[in-house]
């Protein structure tokens, strides 16, 4: 085996060993496996069922416990899950919290409207980097998990954004790959000042755009004017993820 590949898997066992001790699974890890078993049975894009069902939770693993614990802290009454992609984490916040979730794609192919419909679920396409939220601000919770690599202009102005959607002490979640594993990538930029502010019109690419170092990520997190309560790393599938808690900078 590749020693790259080798030490990915290995750190990724020893995530789940401290995440997972031995023992039943954690409350929070039997919710999450029941979310994708509602999915998985709710009509949903075959790639869910075909591969990513089993990567997802590596990309954010430490978020859906930072969001259990969340939940024990408070009562989140309103949720929104930004490029919800399949919805696990929409299901899981409105199942945790029984609160609203508001769910918004650049895309619907991927959110199946039976678990919508039957989850009680509110989506609307739209693309949070060029238009107006749709549902207002006062969110106690904002999922922006694996997104951010996505972007296709510069960040600072989109996590502006969002961190104006926070309520009083609401939380912004976020999860994007590591640089330092992923590697650099210079496919469209070769660094986060080259990237072109927001700018309707242009053609959207689909595809990762820009993988951020810890340092950079630290960077247009405080320009925006957020400020970190926690962040760890998730295994991933490929290499390691940024999992982020933030909230609005005082």
């Amino acid at each position: 085996m590749n020693p790259r590949r080798l030490l990915r898997k290995l750190s990724r066992r020893l995530a789940v060993r401290r995440l997972l001790p031995s023992g039943p699974p954690p409350a929070w890890w039997q919710e999450v496996i029941r979310c994708q078993d509602i999915i998985a049975a709710s009509e949903p894009h075959p790639y869910y069922l075909q591969a990513y069902r089993r990567e997802e939770i590596w990309c954010w693993i430490h978020i859906a416990k930072w969001l259990w614990e969340d939940g024990r802290e408070r009562r989140p009454r309103r949720c929104l899950d930004i490029g919800c992609a399949y919805g696990t984490l929409s299901l899981y916040c409105r199942r945790l919290f029984s609160c609203q979730v508001s769910c918004t794609d650049c895309t619907d192919r991927y959110l199946s409207s039976a678990l919508v419909r039957q989850q009680g679920l509110t989506f609307a396409q739209s693309n949070i980097e060029l238009d107006t939220p749709l549902w207002g601000a006062d969110f106690d919770v904002v999922l922006f998990t694996e997104v951010l690599e996505h972007l296709n202009f510069h960040p600072v102005p989109t996590l502006r954004k969002i961190a104006g959607l926070l309520a009083e002490g609401g939380r912004l979640y976020l999860s994007t790959p590591d640089a330092a594993e992923w590697g650099r990538l210079t496919k469209y930029y070769a660094s986060v000042g080259d990237i072109p502010q927001p700018e309707a019109g242009l053609a959207r690419v689909d595809d990762h755009v820009y993988h951020y170092s810890r340092a950079e990520l630290a960077d247009v997190v405080a320009a925006a004017g957020l400020r970190v309560e926690r962040w760890s790393y998730s295994p991933g599938a490929s290499g390691r993820h940024h999992n982020l808690a933030l909230v609005k900078a005082l």
